[in-house]
């Protein structure tokens, strides 16, 4: 199970540890501000990602205003509902960048 942890004094720090015991080629990966997303990207981010075809897979990241968030692992109690028709379909993997940018 993933731990992510936030600090906040005069600076923020924000921390996770990915508790996995394999490896997907992650590394520290930038994506600029206005990124060909499939959505509109208005801010850059920073985090740890494995990136497929283009696409960054973020882990974790923080973007250039300092909202960060982080990927955490709970496969007992995860729910994936079925997949709609109505509104906007977001992935999974599409998550993290989708509220950073």
């Amino acid at each position: 199970m993933c731990t992510a942890i936030f600090y906040k004094s005069k600076d923020s720090y924000f921390g996770r540890n990915l508790d996995l015991h394999y490896h997907y080629q992650e590394s520290v990966t930038i994506t600029p501000r206005g990124y060909h997303f499939p959505w509109d990207s208005i801010y850059g981010m920073i985090g740890i990602a494995t990136v497929v075809d283009g696409f960054p897979l973020y882990y974790d990241a923080v973007n250039e205003m300092g909202l960060a968030i982080a990927g955490l692992n709970f496969p007992e109690i995860a729910y994936y509902p079925p997949r709609s028709t109505n509104g906007n379909q977001i992935a999974p993997w599409q998550f993290i960048p989708w509220v950073l940018s």
